[in-house]
């Protein structure tokens, strides 16, 4: 009878604390867990880098490499921006980071006013302005620009890192 009473206890005491540790027997009964939401960007080694390597936080990261990424694409148009979309996953994520810019003021809407010749420095200036609004130095501009072409010239085809330098020459 005391066997019963020990064996007992022990199955009650365990489906007490089941809860707490039952993720087993979702898996059994093929239940999935509640996933965390998932946000527009990847943490991919290119956000990793540029967070590691100039000390900012994901959204810093993102929302710098989107700026940049926006202004290469925008000069280089979309046949020659596409090797570097493939190459960086999760792109359409971080060009959605890169915040918003008003055109008309900062540095960008001072060069706007100065016909062709600030019309060229203008992209430039959209990014300038959008790592400011991010809380980001400029000066972390073209460090930024070498981690993104070390990714490119480690991940993807041979010229394309020479095609992000000529659609972000603007800032270089």
């Amino acid at each position: 009878m005391k066997l019963s009473a020990i064996f007992g206890l022990l199955i009650s005491s365990t489906l007490l604390t089941a809860p707490a540790t039952a993720g087993w027997f979702d898996d059994l009964f093929g239940k999935e867990e509640a996933k965390p939401a998932v946000t527009q960007t990847q943490d991919t080694d290119l956000v990793s880098n540029v967070m590691s390597q100039l000390d900012l936080n994901q959204s810093q990261a993102e929302g710098g490499l989107g700026s940049l990424l926006s202004l290469a694409q925008s000069t280089l148009g979309g046949d020659d921006f596409g090797p570097i979309a493939n190459a960086i996953p999760g792109i359409e994520g971080l060009l959605s980071a890169a915040p918003e810019v008003d055109k008309d003021s900062g540095m960008s809407g001072l060069l706007s006013k100065a016909g062709d010749l600030g019309a060229s420095l203008q992209g430039g200036a959209e990014v300038y302005d959008a790592f400011e609004k991010l809380g980001i130095s400029k000066e972390l501009a073209a460090p930024m620009v070498n981690i993104v072409k070390g990714y490119l010239d480690t991940n993807a085809g041979e010229g394309t890192s020479d095609l992000l330098m000529k659609g972000l020459s603007a800032i270089l």
